[in-house]
């Protein structure tokens, strides 16, 4: 039962949208105008009827009745809402059909219908396995051409003329019907069927008679040298890349541990550079700490001088202060008589410093230098290395190189010689022109002539 509905609900879904279809474009209605007969059209597919109308006149692909350019076509309102508003909910339909192919069934089969294998352009029906026996067993049918299932064959249509296309233009590179070599705008044009055209197309170079009759194999042929040779390319390319990576990062880490080892030693010479400056500061540190004890000594005694004429002053018994003057007194002036110690002051020898600062200086670059040109070396034997490599695979390359450019060379020499194949035909064609007047020229002599 949901299977019937669903089929049904399908049915109406597509009778609907073939009504919502402008017959010219095939596709939705846009602005759709109505013509005196009753049909309806885009309107740009109307002003194109109208710029192939003759004598004034428009057809109607529909009916083919005319009607004059100059009737004033009316807009079909509701027929533009219904195709916007279907237009809008994305026509389910179409959206299905393109998420899962659709199986065009037989247009013989009276009861169930079974699914087509074939459709026959020629009798535009499509077929089953049963069916389509006769198109391949009986002689009649041979020159009916038959192609996968289709369900909408009006691509394949004339717009102006409802007829199945059957030839191709050669002037102008369309498809045309067999209305269209008669009495359209193609008559007189170079015309062949489709499926001849197709061959001519196919052929290859050598088989070829003209430019106009293509080579689709020897552009395959091109094409798959150059897809070759792009590949090879990109390969190349990314080996470079790949290659190029490499070096970077082991040229990153020959400096970074060279900049490790410059920062321990740049520390060492720092160092050196102060001890330049400790050991000719002048005195040692052992002269020094003994001129501090006796510079100290000298501030002892003199304050024990100090401390006691100091006790002295403050004794105001007279008796006690005449004994202590001439027992004290005496020490006081004795140890206030010993001369002061004066330590020899030694000045800073500046030069000798600037010159074993020099010195270690020198020393500091002469090993910068070697370390830096030591990195400097391992770099370019490194690079020097991988071009040698690289010089090896392009001598190997060498030949698949030549052998690609002789390739590309006899491409440009066909495309060459048939640049001149077309213009040898346009001189062959203005010669014939001209032996053409010159015979039309001597028969309207001989009948002058006859004439007289």
């Amino acid at each position: 039962m949901h299977a019937e509905v669903a089929m049904a609900s399908s049915m109406e879904e597509s009778v609907l949208e073939e009504e919502l279809t402008c017959p010219v474009c095939l596709e939705f209605f846009r602005d759709p105008h109505l013509l005196p007969c009753g049909h309806n059209f885009c309107l740009l597919c109307v002003k194109r009827l109208k710029k192939q109308a003759e004598r004034g006149r428009i057809k109607c692909p529909e009916c083919r009745q005319t009607h004059r350019c100059g009737v004033v076509l009316q807009k079909n309102f509701r027929l533009a809402n219904i195709a916007e508003e279907y237009r809008k909910r994305g026509h389910p339909l179409a959206e299905a059909s393109t998420l899962v192919p659709a199986t065009v069934a037989c247009d013989y089969c009276l009861g169930e219908q079974a699914a087509a294998v074939k459709t026959c352009l020629k009798c535009e029906v499509s077929m089953c396995a049963d069916h389509v026996r006769p198109h391949l067993e009986r002689p009649a049918f041979r020159e009916h051409p038959l192609a996968e299932p289709m369900s909408d064959l009006r691509k394949r249509r004339c717009p102006e003329h409802d007829e199945m296309f059957r030839y191709y233009c050669l002037d102008e590179k369309v498809c045309i019907c067999n209305a269209c070599t008669i009495e359209g705008n193609h008559s007189g044009h170079s015309i062949k069927t489709m499926k001849n055209t197709m061959k001519d197309l196919k052929l290859p170079l050598e088989d070829a008679i003209d430019v106009d009759h293509g080579s689709l194999e020897i552009q395959l042929q091109k094409t798959s040298r150059k897809i070759t040779k792009s590949e090879k390319t990109l390969q190349e390319f990314q080996n470079n890349e790949h290659e190029s990576q490499s070096f970077f990062e082991e040229t990153e880490q020959r400096v970074n541990t060279l900049g490790e080892v410059l920062h321990g030693q740049l520390e060492e010479f720092l160092s050196a550079l102060r001890e330049c400056a400790r050991t000719h500061s002048g005195l040692s540190d052992i002269d020094k700490q003994q001129n501090l004890s006796k510079i100290r000594q000298d501030q002892a005694r003199l304050q024990e001088v100090h401390t006691g004429i100091e006790a002295l002053l403050r004794q105001n018994d007279p008796f006690s202060f005449l004994q202590e003057y001439s027992t004290t007194g005496k020490k006081l002036r004795r140890l206030l008589k010993k001369p002061l110690y004066s330590p020899e002051h030694e000045g800073v020898d500046t030069q000798a410093i600037a010159e074993n600062m020099e010195a270690k200086l020198s020393e500091f670059q002469n090993l910068l230098k070697m370390q830096v040109f030591e990195v400097i070396d391992s770099v370019a034997a490194g690079h020097d290395g991988e071009e040698e490599e690289e010089g090896d695979g392009e001598e190997d390359g060498n030949i698949s190189d030549e052998d690609s450019d002789d390739e590309e060379n006899d491409d440009d020499e066909e495309e060459e010689e048939e640049e001149g194949t077309e213009s040898n035909d346009d001189l062959f064609l203005l010669n014939t022109d001209e032996d053409e007047q010159e015979d039309d020229d001597e028969e309207e002599e001989e009948e002058e002539d006859e004439d007289i």
